[in-house]
């Protein structure tokens, strides 16, 4: 195999549109972005009390929260009994409910006990151990089949958890019918590793993101009160979108007496600037978004100013920005192949304008046919004033969340249409 493609499929590898959860992962390409939000999230973290313990953290998908949390646990590992896990390594995303987070809860802070050896007393493990069977119907002959293989109890019934419906309904039923069951054991555990460890525990939730705006609603708008009788600190993410909802917004705030901790997107340019013919970017912020690139992909495969026009492209988004050099290199694999059949020199051929071009036409087309003509119309009032006429209408939410739209901040807020839906609008000639 040619060295050329080699390094192509390395880069497109490295840019897989995943967060960082190792260290090996974080030292190798995590760059400092975001560190200000986190740095104010520990303060009230290590402040809260009882009545302050329970924290919601928002930001665009794609825009690093999920590698910032998970280092941030790493971080407060030793300060704390910290777990930080993905709702969605559990659930599928479309079942996710308050009932099932607290469920999840409390497997992964038993799990990670039994990891850490904490030393519970041998009654109260037994007694937790026997209420997640019961409660999964785990029969003891399935158990030990499976543990003969190596599994442990907390495997079984993740596995359960994410691939039998029968367990998701049984949880459900059974929560649903005594929820103080869960809340009262879900602290017994907590009570017994406090104890063992003498560390408070952090709970990080992550994904929660991803879930519909109508999910978030019913978890967080109908069921907040449940989510927040732990007593200990967890922090749950939701989506933007959630904070342009001004009634759930306070409700949150007045409920956890926190403000929803916000991670911004990189601002590439002042609010205005962009509309400029000679409009100048913020140094700062392509310097970030060229520095995730060159942690990921060898400078060397790039014509000269290539990654400078993907990071304009990008919106600020840190997923967009590997998004679209994941495109490049898939599109230059196939073109380097084809030159190999045809015993052409590939030894040379870099990501240039002609493959960035088509890599931006392949993402716009699948972004312009998610549209309709209102939220067209949308996008035009936000391209034209920074704002929509009314940025709670579920309509510019929706865009909000899939990152049609993207929301900036300064002292205020602002947003702004996606370059490339920009570059759409002025195909269609609906804006010059």
């Amino acid at each position: 195999m040619s060295d050329r493609i080699e390094q192509f499929q390395k880069a497109s590898r490295n840019l897989q549109l995943q967060p960082l959860l190792t260290e090996e992962e974080r030292q190798k390409f995590m760059v400092d972005y975001g560190s200000e939000c986190i740095d104010s999230l520990e303060q009230k973290v290590s402040g809260c009390d009882e009545n302050t313990n329970q924290f919601v953290f928002a930001g665009h998908r794609g825009c690093g929260k999920s590698t910032l949390l998970c280092d941030f646990a790493q971080q407060m590992e030793g300060q704390f009994f910290t777990v930080f896990f993905s709702i969605s390594d559990l659930i599928q995303m479309k079942e996710i409910s308050h009932i099932n987070i607290l469920f999840a809860i409390a497997l992964k802070m038993m799990e990670k006990a039994e990891r850490d050896n904490v030393k519970i007393a041998d009654d109260k493990k037994q007694a937790f151990f026997d209420w997640f069977k019961e409660r999964t119907k785990t029969e003891t002959v399935e158990l030990k089949g499976q543990m003969s293989a190596g599994l442990s109890l907390f495997d079984v019934i993740k596995s359960k958890l994410s691939t039998e419906q029968s367990t998701k309904e049984e949880i459900k039923t059974k929560f649903t019918q005594n929820f103080r069951d869960l809340i009262e054991t879900l602290n017994e555990i907590a009570t017994e590793i406090k104890l063992a460890t003498k560390l408070e525990i952090l709970v990080i939730v992550d994904d929660l993101d991803k879930t519909d705006l109508a999910q978030i609603d019913d978890i967080f708008q109908k069921n907040l009160k449940a989510l927040l009788q732990p007593k200990f600190i967890i922090i749950y993410t939701v989506p933007i979108a959630t904070i342009r909802d001004g009634k759930l917004k306070k409700y949150i705030e007045d409920e956890t007496g926190n403000r929803i901790f916000v991670m911004p997107v990189l601002k590439l340019y002042p609010m205005g600037e962009s509309r400029k013919p000679d409009g100048k970017p913020n140094h700062n912020a392509i310097e970030i978004l060229q520095s995730v690139l060159t942690r990921r992909i060898d400078p060397d495969l790039f014509e000269a100013g290539i990654e400078v026009k993907i990071a304009l492209n990008s919106g600020g988004v840190l997923r967009e920005v590997m998004r679209i050099t994941k495109e490049c290199c898939d599109l230059i694999l196939v073109k380097l192949r084809q030159q190999m059949r045809r015993k052409q020199n590939i030894e040379n051929l870099k990501i240039d304008q002609a493959i960035l071009a088509e890599a931006l036409d392949n993402i716009r087309n699948d972004m312009k046919i998610t549209l309709s003509k209102s939220d067209r119309q949308i996008l035009l009032q936000t391209y034209a004033n920074y704002t929509p006429d009314d940025p709670k209408e579920q309509e510019f939410l929706d865009l909000l969340h899939n990152l049609v739209a993207i929301e900036y901040r300064n002292r205020e807020s602002w947003y702004d249409v996606h370059p490339l839906m920009v570059e759409q609008l002025k195909i269609e000639k609906l804006i010059p």
